[in-house]
């Protein structure tokens, strides 16, 4: 079916062009169902991101094209990563390696700036013709009747209307006030600031990412993220109620951090910025929230989709809007786009990732404690077999469901 700007009517739309956006787009092309994908900005456009691909990214990118894993391998801007390291209060460290069984070729995750990465999906989105993107227009209405949604942009000229909407057009925003989304809590939301760097030092060679859990972030962290050319992504995140009592500036502490403590220091001693400081917000998955309305679904950041305890948000959007693929498709077949037919995808979202998210938060809660955190890490640090379960629970959804039992820390006092 031909789209055109204008009054015209359209079956499925997308707001916003970022992972979930265009994954839902692309997987719904896979389906033979065609989509409008509205985009507020131009491609290549930034985004504000800590820059870090994990496993489950590339297994997305897999499910749409496993030749799209092939073209990341190949960018410039991009970095292979092999592992993590976590620096406790009392700056003891542990270097987990990732696992990657299923493809032991490949490296199991990467660093690039979302810019390039963004730009490799709508690259993708690009080639399929049952994709109709629109740029540089941005969404600020959304209405409703009995047998559709319609939105209008912001210069009132385009108006279009379909079965269902996706909002995939992140945490905020005036589009997300008129469809009614739930107002975030400070307590699920954190805030988060980016800085890029050249001449850091001390990166591992597997080109680790670097968490610090410094006491005046908690339960946040400080990340250090290797670039290609010896430059960092260096940020920070800190749950935004917690920001807002200690009346924090999280970009003093960010600067005094890496200046006053000795091992960052080091690492920073012939580091110079080479961009500004951005901030931006997260809305974290520690509370269920509605993901769907008569008409709607909310993919991604719009969906609260994101770690609490790693801030990890793409790999979840992605699969958010696998997720909205399979639902629309359900949707299309039975006719039926109202309320209470969608909260088959609520169920859906929730039955795959909620256990997930909610060990995320309860480890988040953990780290508020440095006395435990650095106890915890100087077992680990000091034990083989606790290393290597570790590194079993950044794939293994059970294994990590340890850390959330009392049993786990009992056996760590017998530890030695």
């Amino acid at each position: 079916m031909e789209r055109v700007l204008g009054d015209q009517r359209i079956e499925i739309i997308i707001a916003g062009a970022g992972p979930a956006g265009m994954s839902t787009a692309l997987f719904l092309a896979k389906k033979g169902i065609g989509s409008t994908l509205i985009e507020k900005d131009t491609f290549p456009r930034e985004k504000i991101c800590g820059d870090g691909l994990s496993g489950w990214v590339i297994s997305m990118l897999r499910r749409i094209n496993p030749d799209l894993v092939t073209r990341l391998q190949t960018l410039p801007g991009q970095l292979p990563s092999y592992g993590v390291r976590f620096f406790a209060p009392n700056m003891k460290s542990v270097s987990l390696p990732y696992r990657n069984a299923k493809f032991p070729d490949d490296p199991p995750g990467h660093i690039i700036k979302r810019i390039d990465f963004d730009n490799l999906l709508m690259e993708e989105v690009a080639r399929q013709p049952l994709i109709k993107v629109i740029q540089g227009v941005t969404l600020a209405r959304v209405e409703h009747n009995q047998d559709e949604v319609i939105v209008t942009d912001t210069t009132g000229n385009l108006r279009l209307s379909a079965k269902m909407l996706v909002m995939a057009s992140g945490a905020s925003g005036k589009l997300n006030a008129t469809a009614k989304i739930e107002k975030r809590d400070p307590k699920h939301q954190a805030t988060g600031i980016r800085q890029y760097f050249e001449g850091v030092t001390g990166v591992h060679e597997g080109n680790f990412v670097d968490f610090y859990f410094l006491d005046e972030f908690l339960p946040g962290y400080l990340w250090v993220f290797p670039l290609p050319g010896g430059g960092a992504n260096v940020g920070a995140g800190i749950r935004t109620d917690i920001l807002k009592k200690r009346k924090l500036t999280l970009k003093q502490v960010m600067e005094q951090a890496l200046i006053n403590n000795p091992h960052l220091a080091e690492r920073f001693k012939n580091a110079r910025p080479v961009s500004g400081i951005s901030a931006w917000n997260l809305p974290l998955g520690s509370k269920k929230i509605p993901l769907s309305g008569d008409h709607y679904l909310l993919t991604g950041d719009a969906a609260s989709l994101i770690d609490p305890f790693t801030g990890e948000g793409v790999g979840n959007a992605m699969w958010s809007g696998f997720a909205a693929a399979e639902h629309i498709e359900k949707a299309i077949t039975a006719n039926r786009f109202d309320a209470a037919f969608n909260k088959q995808y609520d169920r859906y979202i929730y039955k795959k990732l909620w256990k997930e998210l909610r060990n995320s938060t309860w480890i988040q809660r953990l780290i508020n404690f440095p006395r435990l955190f650095n106890w915890v890490m100087n077992k680990i640090t000091a034990n083989d077999d606790l290393q290597k379960s570790l590194i079993l629970m950044i794939d293994n959804l059970e294994e990590r469901k340890k850390l959330t039992k009392i049993s786990f820390y009992i056996r760590l006092l017998g530890r030695k």
